[in-house]
């Protein structure tokens, strides 16, 4: 039997990492914050706990002010930053866990005819001056709006300094962070809104991009979190006291008393008041579709070429540590065009559908299949370490979709050529690698369609 190597055996990769240093950015209360006896927060808590079952410590490692800790980990100076919010630019440098929590941004304002103690949208900063953290993932949306002047500061020092000096029209920050802060040093006249219809909001774990066993290990950690324990973190540091049956006027004097920040937490994170839970739920469900629909083929449900060339970047690093070969495929559908100007676009567009359902049915979880545009799609196979693998896949592909398609009671006919290319005889990165596949589909193409060929090494 082989030597099982790290991708494939973490455990054992484990035994030769036993310190792992962990980045506490500044003012970042109540999520992470040094002290004493080295850390607190949140984030503490749950990495503690999602490392509870690990022989490892825990190093916790100041690393300045947010867009140091963004570079600290991109360096390798820390090996894992918490409450890192998700962008395919991020994963270049850095790799991610699964999700383990969710926090809303927020907009902090002097100014009297905002709302507050419930939700504003972007479109409503329009004509302002924002300050935000410098490298918060906030920063690029404000900024892509084209009508809001972004002002970046170091921390929430800086911006709530400048919102008090009106030298800005509002502060933007994650909502635990502003809400701890106003009830330690209460800005008076302030109102504070979550910021709705922004992306960024689920949180997660970056881990240095060398270190891919331990993404492996901390996801099972935030898989054993218990709903139980997740709602005692919840009380512990967002543990406001209220009793049930308060009316909407009894929460919303409590909530002017203290500058609406309890009022704010309840809309956030309470579960009392039956009419909130549901805003907040259907802005949540709002959220994870934009999130959704930036990543994925509105028509198949596919991923879509961003999430596509993430994915093959991500395989392109992983081979690269493992020296293992990977295997892409990229497909073009034969007849699709006749079927479009025979029966119209609504019968392409359902067999696309009906094809993409029967790559997915086909290919394994660990497989990434991908609408590239049109009827062309691409397939990453990161475990078909052998041409024979990879060319047994795309065979399988043929049979499936040459199978008749039932659309509106017509049976229509659709075959497909594929291209094979592999990591590294026919590509190296990422663009070489799609040309090769798809040199490679049009020479089935070239041979009669309803076949596959495998790329060739001479360019």
């Amino acid at each position: 039997m082989p030597v099982p190597t790290y991708a494939y055996a973490p455990d054992t990769w484990l035994e030769q990492h036993p310190t792992i240093r962990v980045g506490v950015p500044n003012q970042l209360q109540p999520l992470i914050y040094q002290t004493e006896d080295g850390a607190a927060g949140l984030d503490v808590d749950l990495l503690k706990q999602f490392t509870a079952t690990m022989d490892v410590e825990l190093v916790w490692t100041p690393c300045g002010q947010w867009q140091e800790c963004l570079d600290a980990i991109s360096n390798k100076e820390i090996d894992i930053l918490t409450s890192v919010s998700y962008s395919v630019e991020r994963n270049q440098s850095m790799d991610f866990t699964q999700s383990y929590w969710s926090m809303p941004w927020a907009a902090l304002t002097l100014d009297s005819t905002m709302r507050s103690g419930s939700s504003v949208r972007i479109s409503e900063l329009h004509g302002q001056r924002v300050a935000v953290v410098e490298g918060y993932s906030i920063e690029s949306q404000l900024v892509d709006t084209g009508r809001i002047e972004v002002v970046s500061v170091s921390d929430i020092d800086e911006g709530i300094d400048r919102l008090r000096n009106r030298m800005v029209d509002s502060y933007v920050d994650s909502l635990p962070i502003l809400v701890d802060e106003l009830q330690e040093y209460p800005l008076p006249g302030s109102k504070l809104s979550v910021l709705d219809s922004t992306q960024g909001n689920a949180l997660y774990l970056a881990v240095r991009d060398d270190w891919q066993p331990l993404v492996t290990l901390l996801n099972r950690g935030i898989n054993s979190l218990t709903p139980q324990q997740r709602d005692a973190l919840k009380r512990k540091w967002y543990g406001y006291e209220l009793e049930q049956g308060w009316s909407d006027e009894e929460l919303l004097e409590l909530g002017m008393k203290i500058g609406s920040v309890v009022l704010l937490v309840i809309l956030s994170f309470g579960i009392w008041n039956s009419r909130l839970r549901k805003e907040i739920k259907a802005r949540k469900a709002a959220e994870r579709h934009i999130r959704h629909i930036a990543t994925h083929d509105e028509l198949t449900g596919l991923p879509n070429r961003n999430l596509m060339q993430d994915r093959l970047e991500q395989s392109l690093r992983q081979s690269e540590r493992t020296q293992k070969p990977f295997s892409v495929l990229f497909l073009d559908l034969d007849g699709f065009k006749q079927i479009n100007d025979d029966f119209g676009h609504n019968y392409g567009d359902e067999l696309l559908v009906q094809a993409a359902q029967r790559m997915k049915t086909l290919l394994r979880r660990s497989d990434t299949v991908c609408r590239h545009g049109g009827d062309e799609f691409v397939v990453i196979l990161p475990t078909a370490i052998a041409v024979g693998s990879a060319l047994a896949v795309a065979r399988k592909l043929v049979v499936q979709l040459a199978k008749p398609y039932k659309v509106k009671r017509q049976q229509l006919e659709a075959s497909v050529s594929i291209g094979v290319a592999m990591y590294p005889t026919h590509g190296t990165d990422v663009d070489t690698l799609l040309r090769s596949a798809d040199k490679a589909m049009y020479a089935a193409k070239a041979a009669g369609k309803n076949d596959v060929r495998l790329a060739s090494t001479d360019g």
